[in-house]
């Protein structure tokens, strides 16, 4: 390849090699066009706007169309040359990585407590390109070509909504409610598994697929959960005194029961005389 001269109609890969979508610089092609695969890259052919077909070989600088000459008919079939043609590089290796946040705090309603608080998160996810002609005809529009960042901040855009809208159907799908608020980071695991499936079939509308997704953190509203802690704590120490009490109580009655009393009261005057006294030492009627 080094040492072949590539002439003006051939076309082959000169963009910047971490960008996911790149389009040729060449328009018009000849029947004795040579254009030359990328390895790990699809390519893509239109011809004024209408795709034509789609390659994906795996070698470096493989002659596509030494073998594919019924691509060829349909873009020149009686003419030399064939104007208006798109040729276009898509990356399906490169793994693309993006930040994401909820701008918007998530609602949580407990029904034991018949409360409501909020809960936010932040953390990252990964994906790759599944599926070139998706990803091409829904995020290429009028670009000659997309860069890393171009494609992230497209999904950035377009997904942060589905994420928060996906970690609220966890949250309602789960019944995770104010008691699990406090130990939820101890589910964090288990909750960007259950948001990645939701979030997998969106992504793959677009052609590509989330390889990762991360939860950093979650974050809660401090003054709920330390009043509700503050709350459970006087409860748990109300509840202490209440018991001790209930024991003194139970204590108490039990002594009572088994104490003899010491003295009898007259009926008739309630003088106080000695257990056992026949007659009132006061007015004298019998006891």
């Amino acid at each position: 390849m080094s040492k072949e001269k590539i002439k003006p109609n051939d076309v082959i890969f000169k963009g910047d090699p971490s960008a996911v979508i790149w389009q040729s610089d060449v328009s018009v092609l000849t029947q004795k066009s040579k254009i030359y695969s990328r390895k790990d890259c699809d390519i893509i052919f239109l011809r004024k706007g209408v795709y034509l077909g789609s390659f994906n070989d795996r070698e470096e600088y493989y002659l596509i169309n030494d073998k594919r000459q019924s691509l060829f008919q349909l873009l020149f079939k009686d003419a030399k040359t064939s104007e208006d043609c798109q040729v276009y590089y898509i990356n399906r290796l490169a793994q693309l990585e993006n930040k994401w946040g909820t701008p918007n705090k998530i609602d949580v309603y407990d029904r034991d407590f018949d409360l409501h608080t909020f809960v936010g998160a932040n953390g990252a996810y990964k994906f790759s390109v599944n599926n070139s002609m998706k990803l091409f005809s829904k995020v290429q529009g009028a670009h000659e070509k997309l860069t890393q960042e171009m494609v992230k901040e497209f999904f950035k855009s377009e997904l942060n909504v589905e994420i928060r809208n996906a970690i609220a159907t966890v949250f309602v799908k789960n019944k995770y409610g104010i008691n699990d608020i406090a130990v939820i980071t101890t589910k964090e695991k288990k909750i960007a598994s259950d948001i990645k499936e939701i979030l997998q079939p969106i992504f793959s509308e677009y052609g590509v697929e989330v390889n990762k997704f991360f939860i950093e953190r979650f974050f809660y509203d401090e003054d709920f959960i330390n009043l509700m802690t503050s709350a459970k704590k006087d409860n748990i120490i109300n509840k202490m005194k209440f018991d001790m009490e209930k024991d003194q109580r139970k204590e108490l009655r039990k002594e009572n029961k088994h104490d003899k009393p010491k003295f009898a009261f007259c009926n008739e005057c309630g003088h106080k005389n000695p257990v056992g006294a026949k007659f009132c030492s006061n007015c004298g009627s019998k006891m």
